[in-house]
């Protein structure tokens, strides 16, 4: 049996455009899923989708997010409290008010706002700690010290935290983070500084002892000559009581209550018309 083709038609052909079309669009599907288009956001972050560099204004929150892979990516930022130190070789050098050297050492409590996450980054990118907080709190602590002399820096630590606090609270807050607290670790001051001043509040708690000690001497001095005028007072009147009368009548009551008692060694001493006690020595004899 002969072919004939015009019984039998071929079937259309698909364009190759088209063809080359698909295949672009499947081989974009397979990256997209092999890219994994889904961002989860924990509970303590945000997010900044950035696309193809350009960070969204618009924070991402805790959840599950689409985005376009190879277009699109998401820069996690805590928002969770966090503590930065300034110690050992970035601990900061002040000059006091009286120019001595005084060296610091602190821990910063702080957080970033969550809605402003995306400005931050836009602004200073994830290094905000060394771009923003590290020179804030460097510049406090200057502006603080500077303000007092070493014996004050020495004896004044829980002002001197809370002024630094004050400052840098108010500066943090500019640039979209929250303080928690400023924590002083240490202050150091040159050995020989710390040496006198130590024997300076030796001497001071001295004198204020012994100023105790006047002022307690003249209290009861005060007391005593109080009690001495009382005593005195008493004795006046008691004095001024003790008439002819009640004397003899204070006589014969003691005598009439020696009477009544069963004591066989009573001794009465005789008086005279001015109730002074009559008493004849016996002389000594001699040898």
């Amino acid at each position: 049996m002969d072919f004939e083709p015009q019984r039998y038609p071929r079937p259309p052909q698909v364009p190759k455009s088209l063809i080359s079309l698909g295949v672009v669009i499947a081989v974009l599907l397979l990256l997209i899923f092999i890219s994994n288009p889904f961002v989860v956001i924990p509970s303590g972050y945000v997010g900044v989708k950035l696309t193809l560099g350009k960070a969204s204004p618009e924070e991402l929150k805790p959840g599950l997010h689409l985005i376009l892979p190879l277009l699109q990516r998401v820069e996690k930022m805590s928002v969770r409290t966090h503590s930065y130190d300034l110690t050992g070789g970035n601990s900061i050098n002040a000059l006091s008010k009286d120019g001595l050297t005084i060296n610091v050492e602190l821990t910063t409590l702080y957080k970033i706002m969550p809605d402003k996450a995306a400005e931050i980054y836009i602004e200073y990118g994830l290094l905000y700690e060394d771009r923003i907080i590290k020179p804030v709190i460097r510049s406090a602590v200057r502006d603080v010290i500077a303000t007092l002399d070493s014996a004050q820096v020495y004896q004044e630590r829980s002002l001197i935290q809370q002024r630094i606090a004050d400052q840098v609270r108010k500066e943090l807050e500019k640039r979209f983070i929250l303080l928690d607290e400023i924590l002083i670790r240490d202050i150091k001051l040159p050995r020989k500084v710390v040496e006198a001043i130590e024997q300076k509040r030796r001497a001071l708690e001295e004198a204020q002892r012994m100023k105790f000690l006047v002022e307690k001497e003249k209290l009861e001095a005060e007391r005593k000559k109080i009690e001495a005028k009382g005593i005195a007072e008493a004795n006046k009147i008691i004095a001024g009581s003790l008439t002819k009368e009640y004397l003899m009548w204070k006589f014969l009551e003691n005598i009439k209550a020696y009477a009544e008692s069963g004591n066989n060694t009573i001794i009465l001493i005789p008086y005279d018309t001015n109730m002074t006690p009559i008493i004849q020595l016996p002389e000594m004899k001699r040898k």
